[in-house]
């Protein structure tokens, strides 16, 4: 077994994504469970970028300090640049849908809800702190065991109006495709907008088992996102149709003006969240108030306004 830094000893894979390896092990000086993610460099990208990038990463990720944002305890290098995190014991909403979805694989209501309106805590708060996630999609949210949702790989994150908030000049997306606005696809800077986007786009395959604009194609996906209306998901609530396609519109401006407002429209559809058999445990917290009090009570304010 491999031990990174003379510290951090590795012993089982986790995952990859799209710039490294995560996988799970033990903090030797400390004696506890840590997530450690490796840099992998992809053939076709110039390797200074994706080591800054990495670093950014580390660098937004320990900078947020939210319940639903997994905490930073190291970063360094050792041959590799690696990143050591809170080890999370759950896994990815993807797997979740796949799992627990109808024969559509759509989640219910209350789930679909519960889900967003924690998505939209940790957005508020990484606004609030004038940094976009650009990447909101099931694969990157991780449901723990008590029924905390968190966000992770901030890896194409940028701060508002930096120098990472448009395409690059070679065509890179920074994010992903599928669930990217209308104007990002266009090449518009990123604005808080397109993460409530791709908020839209997440809560739709939640509530209806399939992405808004779903194609076989990426192509074509593209092409309707941008043409065609937003569709509502037939089997929510008209309420919470009404905000998934006010979320999915085609200009920023018309989406609602917030996180902290979408996630305040999202609670009353949370009641009636139950565990989920194999994911959560039975004492699982039915109200994402309780397990973001704090950190949504510091978000008041004109634009963001509190939990009720």
């Amino acid at each position: 077994m491999r031990t990174v830094a003379d510290r951090y000893r590795i012993t089982s894979a986790i995952g990859r994504g799209g710039m490294g390896e995560v996988w799970s092990g033990t903090d030797l000086r400390l004696n506890r469970p840590v997530a450690i993610k490796l840099l992998r460099v992809p053939d076709d990208a110039p390797a200074r970028d994706v080591r800054r990038r990495f670093h950014r990463e580390a660098r937004i990720t320990a900078r947020l300090r939210h319940p639903g944002v997994p905490v930073v305890h190291d970063f360094g290098q050792d041959g590799d640049l690696f990143m050591v995190m809170e080890e999370l014991p759950g896994d990815s909403v993807g797997k979740l849908a796949d799992e627990h979805g109808d024969e559509h694989g759509a989640l219910p209501v209350a789930w679909a809800a519960f889900i967003g309106a924690q998505v939209c805590a940790v957005l508020a708060a990484a606004h609030a702190a004038g940094l976009l996630h650009r990447d909101v999609k099931p694969e990157n949210l991780v449901l723990c065991p008590d029924g905390s949702v968190k966000v992770i790989d901030f890896g194409v994150a940028t701060s508002t109006g930096g120098e990472f908030s448009r395409i690059t000049r070679s065509g890179e997306i920074p994010g992903t495709a599928r669930y990217m606005a209308p104007e990002l696809l266009a090449g518009a800077e990123a604005t808080r907008a397109g993460d409530l986007y791709a908020v839209g786009c997440l809560l739709y395959e939640l509530l209806a088992g399939e992405r808004p604009f779903q194609s076989p194609r990426l192509v074509d996906e593209i092409v309707r996102a941008q043409t065609e209306p937003a569709p509502r998901p037939a089997s929510a609530p008209d309420g919470l149709a009404d905000l998934v396609a006010a979320l999915l519109a085609k200009e920023p401006g018309r989406r609602p003006s917030g996180a902290g407002t979408v996630c305040s429209r999202l609670l009353p559809w949370t009641r009636g969240v139950g565990p989920l058999p194999g994911w959560t445990a039975p004492g699982l917290a039915t109200d994402p108030r309780h397990l973001y009090t704090t950190a949504l009570a510091a978000l008041r304010g004109p634009e963001e306004p509190a939990v009720p």
